[in-house]
């Protein structure tokens, strides 16, 4: 996430159009930002995680982890999705490295249980209730 994030950022301050780089452009700058809302939501997720494994209570631990999994997943294909989108067509190409970043990011969302499924293991308690 951290690599197309500011590989997205480098792409755009290089890149030009009509004579003036992409960075300029204030809709790209506000997706940028956006991007990096959710890396650091992500980044936030995974200091909770981290921090509640010292707790005694499993079901704590396990909610915690949960909730930084699913924050990372949706956020790894949101700032991928972002990075291909703002590369244009290049960004899918396997000479562009902001491609297999959105992979990578699939990939790690996928192992041990996707996002829905940890976003499933959460909302199991509150469908129990009702």
């Amino acid at each position: 996430m951290d690599r197309a994030l500011w590989t997205t950022r480098d792409y755009l301050q290089q890149r030009s159009q009509f004579g003036v780089p992409l960075a300029s452009f204030q809709a790209l700058q506000h997706r940028l930002a956006d991007m990096l809302i959710a890396h650091e939501q992500a980044r936030a997720a995974q200091h909770g995680a981290l921090a509640a494994l010292v707790q005694d209570d499993a079901a704590v631990r396990r909610r915690a982890v949960a909730i930084a999994k699913v924050q990372a997943g949706r956020s790894g294909r949101f700032v991928g999705a972002q990075a291909i989108q703002l590369h244009g067509g290049i960004g899918v190409t396997d000479e562009c490295i902001v491609g297999h970043c959105f992979k990578r990011l699939m990939v790690l969302d996928s192992l041990l249980g996707n996002s829905q499924f940890h976003l499933g293991e959460l909302a199991g308690p509150l469908q129990e209730r009702a």
